[in-house]
Order: structure tokens, then sequence, then C-alpha cells
């Protein structure tokens, strides 16, 4: 019998690509050795979303050279200043979503945390990044930080639009009320924190065909690496955690939220 594999949903391989000051150096950085120990981990493939439309070119070349890395291309809530002066920005995000390895409209969201100034372009970057998911039917990976009832309200003004609640930081209540919506629970690193009571719960309570792991590196390294660079091979951590939660093997985890990633990327 095969060992288990895991999907990686979110990790930004360009991120920790740049990491210069990386504690291992080029070992912590080089994308074919990040990539090798991820495949070690067993991690199948991996979405690495754009931020902004200045950083699409690298990830689309990371995604084109290298076959187990897929792209997602969208506006992060906290980069909307990028876009003021680009009038043809949503336009060039449509052109690179018949690309093959783009599997989802993404990042895109709210941001409340850092910098409330654009909150406005925040949701109207937001919905029209919705409306673009729904009209090519692609999933959009949603950012959602202390801004849970806007997003919900943005997200019920786009009926029809499906994605994925990534890194996802609410309570079991919210993450039903997002399941309703056709969004998929992501869950990151910060779900084996020890003071993650609401995650903890959530990652018990909520049906496991509706659940994805990821790591969002180089942020967010889950224990015991809290508070180091993060890399793609860590999110077997963040899935033995959900699978110590629930109660069940890990090898569950690990095939269900597989099999839910590739039907939500289309990867079947």
């Amino acid at each position: 019998m095969s060992a288990p594999t895991l999907i990686d949903t979110h990790c930004h391989l360009d991120y920790i690509h740049r990491q210069a000051d990386h504690p291992d150096g080029l070992s912590g950085t080089d994308p074919v050795q990040v990539l090798a120990r991820a495949k070690a981990a067993g991690v199948e493939f991996l979405v690495n979303p754009s931020v902004t439309p200045a950083k699409f070119p690298e990830v689309m070349a990371m995604a084109e050279r290298f076959e187990n890395v897929y792209a997602a291309v969208a506006v992060h809530p906290t980069d909307v200043a990028d876009i003021v002066d680009q009038p043809d920005w949503l336009a060039e995000i449509e052109a690179l979503l018949s690309h093959p390895k783009v599997v989802a409209v993404g990042e895109t969201g709210l941001d409340y945390y850092w910098d409330q100034s654009l909150v406005d372009l925040q949701k109207k970057c937001f919905k029209s990044l919705l409306e673009l998911g729904r009209k090519y039917d692609l999933p959009v990976i949603v950012h959602d930080r202390e801004a849970h009832e806007d997003v919900y309200q943005i997200i019920s003004e786009v009926p029809g639009v499906r994605g994925i609640m990534h890194c996802f930081s609410g309570d079991a209540e919210f993450a039903h009320r997002m399941i309703e919506k056709n969004f998929h629970i992501s869950f990151a690193g910060n779900v084996t924190f020890k003071k993650a009571e609401n995650l903890h719960q959530a990652a018990k309570e909520i049906p496991l065909e509706w659940m994805l792991v990821e790591t969002d590196s180089p942020f967010l390294s889950p224990m015991p690496f809290r508070g180091k660079p993060n890399e793609p091979a860590r999110v077997k951590l963040v899935a033995e955690k959900i699978a110590e939660l629930r109660g069940i093997a890990y090898e569950e985890v690990a095939a269900v939220t597989t099999a839910n990633a590739r039907k939500v990327f289309g990867l079947l």
C-alpha cells in the first residue's frame, strides 16, 4: 500500500525564494530543494497564489517550471494600493485564467488588521474577483483577517461563487456558514497552536469533506517550528494535528483532504 499524499493548497513559493536572510541559506530558499523536501514529506502538489500584478511573472514562471506547482492570480487586500493607477488590472488577471497551470483566483479578500485606509477599494477588488471566479467556475482563495462578517456579506452578494477560506481564523459556527456558501475551510499552522481553541473546535466539528490543509509558507510555521520560516513539507504537521483533534488516523485526513483539493482545483 502506497504512503498517503498531501496537497499544500496555499504556499508562497516565490516568497520563500526571496528570503535572503533564511537561516538555512540557499538550502532553505532554493525551490528545487524546497520541493524535494515537500515530496519527501508526501506533498503531491502545491498551489502558489499571487498577491499583486507585479508578482504575476514570477508566480507563473514557477508554475511553468515545476510540474507539481500550480498558480493562482489575484490581488491581496493589503496590496490593493498597487492597482490604484492600474486601470487594466482586472483584465490582466482575466487573461491569465486560461493558462493550464492557473487553478484558482487568489488570493483576495479583506484584511482589517494591518490598514483600514483602503477598505472601500479592498471590498471593490474582492467583489470583482469573486465575480471573475464565478464567471470562469474557478475557486476563489479568500484571505479573511478580522473581517468575517464583511467577507460573508460580500460573498453572499455573488451567488454561485465557490472557493476556499484560506488560513481559516474563525470559529466553528462561521466555518459552517461558509460551507453553506460552498467554501472549503483550509487549516494552516495556527491550528497547531496551543491557545487556538476556536480553530481546534472548528477542526473537530466541520465535515472532513469540506476541509483542506495548507502552510501559507513562509509564514505561520506550525509547532514545534513556530516563529521560524515555514515551507510546504510542514503541511504534514497540520494534517497530523487535525487527525489528533478528531481522534482519527492521519491517513484518513491525508486521503480525504487530498481528494478534496483535487476536486476543488479541478485536478481529478
